[in-house]
């Protein structure tokens, strides 16, 4: 009987704190769900990811790229891609900016590859870059995700502004 006692209380509690956790998470995911269909929070996300794609780079970081190997540059541009995508999960990322993808782009325009189809497939999914043109962002994780022979973290959409934002204050900021 005594044990009853003590663990009545404390079954009570638990309740409370998982009842309230799951109140919070509702109310924390309706927030956010308002926040991907105002169109003036997409504006503003867009405003700064636009800024974030000017940012100048370190001449280290593109220098690096003269160096790499056609497997590292294939994985840069596939960790590329997790700024624009949504997928179930995500190992790697690289920020995208304007100077990045055009000096990608020359590096592999300029490289001798083992494979002149992976060469091909990476100018294609840089081009429309140059110009600001995501909207091939699934197709190319996708395409590069397939070549490497994945099984988890296929891309099923294009991030929402916000999500993209948040995406680069998480992993760049």
């Amino acid at each position: 009987m005594k044990k009853l006692k003590v663990w009545g209380p404390i079954v009570g509690i638990l309740a409370c704190i998982v009842g309230a956790y799951f109140y919070l998470s509702e109310e924390r995911g309706l927030e956010l769900n308002l926040k991907k269909n105002d169109p003036v929070a997409a504006k503003e996300a867009q405003t700064k990811i636009d800024k974030s794609f000017e940012t100048p780079v370190s001449s280290d970081v593109t220098e690096e790229y003269e160096t790499m190997k056609d497997g590292e540059l294939i994985q840069e541009v596939h960790d590329m891609t997790h700024q624009k995508v949504e997928a179930d999960k995500k190992w790697g990322s690289s920020e995208i900016t304007a100077e990045k993808v055009q000096t990608l782009f020359n590096v592999i325009k300029n490289k001798d590859f083992q494979n002149g189809s992976t060469k091909d497939m990476l100018l294609a999914i840089l081009e429309p870059w140059i110009r600001k043109d995501f909207s091939n962002a699934v197709s190319a994780h996708n395409r590069i995700w397939s070549f490497q022979n994945g099984n988890i973290g296929k891309a099923t959409r294009l991030l929402t502004p916000q999500e993209e934002l948040e995406f680069i204050e998480d992993q760049f900021r």
